[in-house]
């Protein structure tokens, strides 16, 4: 299953970009891509002006609060790409 961010002003057709691409589930393992590493900062940061206006959504259109995202791959192996 792959994950995607959507900043302000993006667009479903925004999701092919790499600061758009959280990462894929796949083997019991989350492999993120570059957008996982902005949230991850944006969280660390706790900069609440891009926090509360990111969505979060997979492949099949289901959304995800921030929460509900790092609960998920919580029970996962996190493979940071660089």
């Amino acid at each position: 299953m792959r994950y995607f961010i959507l900043y302000e002003g993006n667009t479903e057709d925004d999701t092919i970009n790499d600061v758009n691409q959280l990462g894929e589930e796949s083997f019991k393992t989350f492999w993120t891509n570059r957008g996982f590493n902005i949230l991850q900062k944006a969280v660390d940061r706790k900069y609440s002006k891009i926090l509360d206006t990111i969505d979060i959504r997979d492949e099949k259109g289901n959304k995800y609060s921030i929460e509900e995202f790092l609960d998920k791959i919580k029970k996962l192996k996190v493979k940071i790409q660089e």
